[in-house]
């Protein structure tokens, strides 16, 4: 049963979005109808309310309430792009004024936002000794922060962190006692490795035969080609710079960029050490990697509920059984079983 609590919220949450959401079908109705060939004037405040009124009236309504602010950048770019489509050719003026003065100002808001919020995001790990100072974390938490939990939160972190790896983390971590490498005995960078000198000289070779076809065809897989590089290069960085951490109450586990699993250790019930390959009716199977099936583990992890593993871009998957990696299998194996016992006491 409801309480007035939450009926409030439910009250506030439904005028918040509601109004807005109004004012953008009231301006498509407008524009669809007859009104506007009748009154071509209209065009302008069309323009206006779907670029401008709308978000402003969201920023107005969920000033007092825990919502995040910048959920009104959905409300400016859809009505942005709604404008585009909808007006005529000859009603676009003020919407060529708001593409060309008010779109940049919006977007390097945004980024200076997110830039501080994962700023305020290491202070806070820094001062945490429970935690690293995990980028990649951070910049997941911050997009939470400014996005939701939703695929757009996830796929901006994930084009944030591949861009901080790629480019500028250079420092290589010192590895603690309770942390653990992954790359160092099945070969995963000498593998990305070549796959990057694959992709310098497959583009180089297609691009000068697209060249002869269509130049806009080469330049599009050249830049396609060129992004593939940052991001393998920002994975094998991330696999130098990231290795899976226990805790006192979690298993942290850490693949490059390509997947994470957070885990209470509450869910173990039994890890053990084993390369067969394993296949269950009954149970789900889950790795690390991109494949849904692993030939390269030598750890398996059994849990009393499903997990939930986190893959890149947003992507991710829920296993009762997790295969994995690790370079000290014995080791890991052993320090996970005494915290194990040591939680059971």
């Amino acid at each position: 049963m409801w309480d007035m609590g939450d009926l409030k919220l439910s009250r506030i949450q439904l005028l918040t979005y509601g109004l807005p959401l109004l004012v953008v079908l009231s301006s498509i109705s407008i524009a669809i109808s007859p009104l506007l060939i009748e009154y071509p004037q209209l065009a302008t405040a069309i323009t206006y309310d779907l670029t401008l009124t709308a978000p402003l009236l969201f920023l107005l309504l969920s000033r007092k309430s825990k919502i995040s602010k910048l959920r009104a950048v959905p409300f400016f770019i859809c009505g942005t792009l709604i404008a585009w489509y909808i007006l005529p050719e000859n009603g676009k003026k003020h919407l060529d004024y708001i593409i060309t003065y008010v779109v940049p100002v919006v977007e390097l808001t945004v980024f200076a936002i997110i830039a501080r919020k994962i700023y305020a995001g290491i202070k806070t790990f820094k001062s945490n000794s429970e935690h690293s100072t995990d980028f990649s974390t951070i910049s997941k938490n911050s997009a939470q922060e400014v996005f939701g939990k939703t695929r757009a939160a996830s796929f901006f972190a994930s084009e944030i962190t591949m861009m901080y790896y790629a480019f500028f983390s250079w420092k290589r971590k010192k590895l603690q006692p309770n942390e653990f490498t992954n790359y160092k005995e099945n070969a995963s960078i000498a593998l990305a490795g070549a796959l990057l000198m694959v992709v310098f000289i497959e583009t180089y070779a297609f691009h000068i035969l697209l060249m002869k076809w269509s130049s806009v065809a080469a330049c599009i897989l050249t830049a396609t080609s060129i992004y593939t590089a940052f991001m393998i290069i920002g994975h094998i960085k991330a696999l130098l710079q990231r290795p899976s951490v226990l805790t006192q109450n979690e298993l942290m586990l850490k693949n490059g960029l390509i997947a994470d699993s957070c885990i209470n250790l509450k869910v173990i019930d039994k890890i053990e050490m084993c390369t067969k390959e394993m296949k269950s009716d009954d149970l789900k199977i889950g790795n690390l990697g991109l494949s849904k099936e692993s030939t390269n583990h030598n750890i398996a992890i059994h849990f009393s509920t499903p997990q939930t593993i986190e893959k890149i871009y947003g992507f991710s998957e829920k296993c009762d059984v997790l295969l994995l990696h690790m370079d000290d299998k014995n080791d890991f194996v052993e320090k996970v079983n005494l915290r194990l016992q040591e939680n059971l006491d």
